[in-house]
């Protein structure tokens, strides 16, 4: 009774979301109490455990980068990097919108692809502003690029992080086996977005000329606050890196990066008030704990259970229903919680059948999961802070304008990736 009460709550929720006739934060926030209310997860658990609640390194990590980039926009270096881009692309949009899709791409294998997202969509909606062109496709390429590069390391996007921890493999590792899928994954959403959007981005050469001739140097202001903020963004870099050596928490160094950057921006309090999104905030916690609810009520379990008896015994065979269930189910539920309800259960997997670690099965999970992320606004965190900053930025983003992209994104690449499990991993 408790477990079909708690699938029926995340059920009305989830179409909640999809409709949008309710704001997102306001919907996982009912659904949270409600979960809360009717004792599916107790809430010192919700607030405690990261597996069944809210996740603070999350929350602290969102909140500490809102901080650090609100910082930096005063600065003007946004604009000046879009101008920069617009200059390089000589002011062609289609140009411009692949070259924004491989920067988001290449930088989320160094920083987990939601930092990417909060640093790079401001600057490509400034971009598309500046071609005089729709910023939806250049802030979806932003988007879609960062959860396709991330998927190269263990910290480029946050289920690697969970299954590296849990087989204990290091970076340079983890990189050998997933680089070459990230990079068959870019190629094709790269080739996805040149076909897709080739009518849809006008090279006008009066917009050319404005790109082109925009004075890069003029833009920039603010300069203590821009060599401090950027100096602070490298140390949160290294914080990552570091962390995934040491154990050290980068949420926490990008919390403290983004209050000092704050200080020293000498903004009033109700600016940096304003560069925070708070209603995301709201989302991610409530979203949590829901999901969070499924997984104490065994849910989860009982899906993973479901697949054991379905796969068989056939490496091969494991593998690409593996692959194609992890990125349905993480483009539905959110690819955190997903891979961390499977770990055990791949675990199992692999002793069962007597595979040696790490086995394909745990590569299998990882793209899944990673390029499903793709699939849904809610697939992954990335995701849901593009959509939050392109609203604030007044370019609308529905569930629909996302899913249109993405679904086509996610199965392409996933079936790309089919033959190098094949072939190569099994």
């Amino acid at each position: 009774m408790l477990m079909t009460m708690t699938v029926a709550i995340f059920a009305v929720a989830y179409i909640l979301i999809a409709t949008e006739k309710v704001p997102h934060y306001l919907v996982t926030s009912i659904g949270a109490i409600a979960v809360l209310v009717i004792g599916a997860v107790d809430p010192i658990t919700a607030l405690t455990d990261h597996h069944m609640g809210i996740d603070w390194n999350v929350i602290f990590l969102l909140f500490g980068m809102m901080l650090l980039v609100g910082g930096l926009q005063t600065t003007g270096l946004f604009e000046y990097l879009a101008a920069l881009a617009a200059d390089v692309a000589r002011g062609n949009p289609r140009v411009t919108l692949v070259l924004i899709l491989f920067i988001s791409a290449l930088t989320s294998t160094l920083l987990p692809n939601l930092t990417i997202v909060m640093l790079v969509a401001p600057v490509a909606i400034s971009l598309a502003r500046t071609l005089s062109v729709s910023p939806v496709p250049f802030v979806l390429a932003t988007i879609i690029g960062s959860n396709v590069g991330g998927a190269a390391t263990l910290i480029g996007d946050p289920p690697n992080l969970i299954i590296g921890s849990r087989i204990g493999i290091e970076f340079l590792p983890f990189l050998a086996v997933m680089g070459p899928i990230a990079l068959i994954g870019l190629v094709v959403t790269a080739l996805y977005f040149v076909i897709a959007y080739r009518h849809a981005l006008p090279n006008r050469k009066v917009d050319r000329q404005r790109a082109v001739d925009l004075d890069e140097s003029a833009i920039l202001r603010n300069t203590p606050t821009l060599v401090i903020g950027l100096t602070l963004l490298v140390v949160v870099v290294g914080s990552y890196i570091a962390g995934s050596l040491a154990g050290l928490p980068p949420a926490y160094v990008a919390l403290t990066a983004g209050v000092l950057t704050a200080i020293v921006s000498r903004v009033p309090l109700s600016s940096v008030a304003a560069s925070v999104e708070w209603k995301t905030l709201a989302f991610f916690a409530g979203l949590f704990i829901l999901v969070g609810a499924l997984v104490s009520v065994g849910a989860l379990h009982i899906v993973s259970t479901w697949l054991i008896t379905v796969v068989g015994t056939d490496i091969p065979t494991i593998s690409a229903i593996l692959l194609g269930f992890s990125g349905l189910v993480s483009g539905i539920v959110d690819n955190i919680p997903y891979v961390t309800s499977m770990v055990p259960v791949i675990s199992d997997m692999n002793t069962a059948l007597g595979l040696t670690e790490p086995s394909v099965l745990w590569w299998a999970l990882a793209t899944g999961a990673d390029f499903g992320g793709n699939l849904t606004v809610v697939g992954a965190s990335a995701n849901i802070v593009g959509v939050a900053i392109a609203h604030r930025e007044g370019v609308k983003i529905s569930m629909w304008d996302f899913a249109k992209v993405g679904i086509p994104v996610t199965a392409l690449t996933l079936v790309a990736t089919v033959p190098y499990f094949l072939f190569v991993l099994v």
